[in-house]
């Protein structure tokens, strides 16, 4: 699987190309997520535009993927969800599990709250 990356001052945004959202991405992301950590990165926008595959093995994954970045104090969030994935958090009871925006320009927003979060709670 391949990943478009585009590291901004605050934060890496992955963006997996053409791919289904599984839990084979999960995986992988998370292999790339500590790949960019050792590089210095700490916070992710995960833009799943091009993921039009939503597969339900996904779900488990990726909210575990979620709570490794929340206890190692970075960010994760998903970005243009796909709205498969969205009925199938609500179906399962667990759309409050991920972090996920609509929008960049809210994805950002999530990101710069929570670095904010961080820094005044002292968890960075």
């Amino acid at each position: 699987m391949t990943f478009k990356i585009d590291a901004k001052e605050q934060f890496t945004v992955i963006t997996p190309q053409s791919c289904p959202l599984n839990a084979q991405l999960a995986a992988e992301l998370a292999e790339q997520c500590q790949i960019l950590i050792q590089n210095g990165s700490r916070n992710f926008i995960v833009d799943l535009a091009l993921c039009l595959d939503v597969q339900s093995d996904f779900l488990e994954p990726f909210i575990e993927l979620s709570a490794q970045h929340y206890e190692q104090a970075s960010s994760f969030v998903l970005v243009h969800p796909p709205a498969e994935m969205l009925q199938l958090l609500k179906k399962e009871d667990a759309i409050d599990s991920l972090n996920y925006a609509p929008t960049f320009i809210e994805a950002i927003d999530m990101v710069n709250m929570e670095i904010l979060e961080r820094d005044l709670f002292g968890e960075a």
